[in-house]
């Protein structure tokens, strides 16, 4: 039986991006039709449409108390928005190029972000500045996340390298890789120990983040992955593809739970809700559904 969504949403151009509220009450999404829409849970109701970006936005994430949602677009900005207004907060700008990647460190006071000018920059987010350059990258990053302690830092991008970053110290401690193809995505798994990551194939790969071995593939996609995620407690891993379909895998065994299909084309963004019952996904398609789970 093919699971239904409990929620289809649905933006004016591509979907790119989602982020639960960690009260589970608020999701967010950005898209190409440049705006950030707030939808209150369970109803589906949109409770703000805030523009602002010039271009597409990337990455989207709520920060401290739910109250600030941080959000990243093609335009080389990163901008805060005011939750109980909707209102635009503050305005971050560094990058020379498209930015194409955010991520935050779970204290809520840094993000950092790639680009296809090559670098990452860490931000203050309170101070809306940059605090620092981070070199290495021989071409466009596509992705960034930061591992649960906030200490690390992974990215990957299109000189098929998954670099490993001291966050504190601002330098590359390792590299994963080459791999086959440009990295799509990454992400850390909750204990910190263990990345997950896809080239533009249908491989997935999960890694041992102390020795760089690679411990696990998984490969049931038909076409490129472009997103991954792992729920809450670390027993999940969710994967949305050029083949429309999005994979929930027992990331132990690896063994599929569930396929889920509703969107019409490429899955670009997904986010578990923080009690790991709900998962979120946005597409090509104009669409973000919610799947409860």
């Amino acid at each position: 039986m093919n699971l239904k969504p409990a929620l289809q949403l649905q933006h004016d151009n591509a979907a790119y991006s989602v982020a639960f509220s960690s009260d589970g009450s608020l999701l967010a999404s950005g898209s190409l039709d440049r705006t950030v829409r707030i939808w209150e849970l369970p109803s589906g109701v949109q409770k703000f449409q805030m523009k602002g970006h010039g271009e597409a936005i990337c990455s989207v994430v709520f920060l401290l108390g739910n109250s600030i949602l941080l959000s990243a677009g093609l335009d080389r900005t990163l901008r805060t928005w005011n939750l109980a207004t909707g209102m635009l907060k503050s305005t971050m700008s560094g990058h020379s190029a498209y930015l194409s990647c955010m991520a935050a460190m779970p204290d809520n006071l840094t993000a950092v972000s790639g680009a296809h000018d090559k670098d990452l920059i860490l931000w203050d987010i309170n101070a809306a500045t940059p605090l620092a350059t981070m070199k290495g990258h021989t071409d466009v990053v596509t992705t960034v996340a930061f591992s649960p302690d906030g200490k690390t830092i992974a990215s990957g991008g299109h000189d098929f390298l998954i670099r490993i970053w001291d966050a504190a110290e601002r330098k590359q401690i390792r590299e994963f890789g080459p791999q086959a193809k440009p990295i799509q995505c990454v992400a850390f798994s909750p204990d910190g120990k263990t990345i997950v990551a896809a080239d533009e194939s249908s491989v997935i790969r999960l890694w041992d983040l102390s020795t760089g071995n690679t411990i696990r593939t998984f490969d049931e996609h038909k076409a490129a992955v472009k997103c991954v995620a792992i729920s809450p407690d670390g027993k999940r891993l969710a994967s949305g593809s050029n083949d429309t379909s999005i994979i929930v895998r027992d990331i132990s065994t690896g063994q599929a739970l569930q396929t889920l299909k509703a969107h019409r084309n490429t899955i670009y963004g997904l986010a578990w809700s923080f009690d790991g019952t709900r998962l979120a996904s946005a597409s090509f398609d104009r669409t973000v559904c919610v799947w409860e789970l």
